[in-house]
């Protein structure tokens, strides 16, 4: 079964590399992904908690404090939304549980990030997301 046949998810990517958001955007968008990327964490922040998302994908690229506060405003705003980091440093993606459901390197193929997406939002269907008022 192809992305198109089943339900379009929306996802909200965070980054501040807009090539590379735009790379992965494409490729998500090929995989059936409606994607929102974002390069400001204020707006990421806004997207992730007022809009009806399916998963948030955070690319940690150089700063790091700033995806942190990104994750922790939408897991204390939307917890039971999904959340996937993306890391190249090992070392970060050791400690980065806190902050996310999923930790996927960098260095892995789009396969690696479809696999987590697909495992988390499967999770996920027995408890659709709430909207906080």
């Amino acid at each position: 079964m192809s992305g198109y046949e089943k339900k379009r998810r929306t996802i909200v990517h965070f980054g501040t590399d807009r090539v590379v958001l735009l790379l992965r955007a494409w490729n998500l968008n090929e995989m059936g992904y409606r994607v929102l990327n974002v390069s400001d964490a204020v707006e990421a922040v806004k997207l992730a908690t007022r809009r009806r998302v399916d998963a948030v994908v955070l690319d940690l690229d150089r700063n790091h404090a700033e995806v942190a506060l990104v994750a922790t405003a939408i897991k204390r705003c939307r917890p039971q939304v999904p959340t996937i980091l993306l890391a190249e440093e090992t070392a970060l993606l050791q400690r980065a549980h806190e902050l996310a459901d999923a930790l996927v390197p960098k260095r892995d193929d789009l396969g690696m990030l479809i696999t987590a997406l697909e495992n988390l939002l499967a999770t996920r269907i027995a408890q659709p997301p709430k909207m906080l008022p």
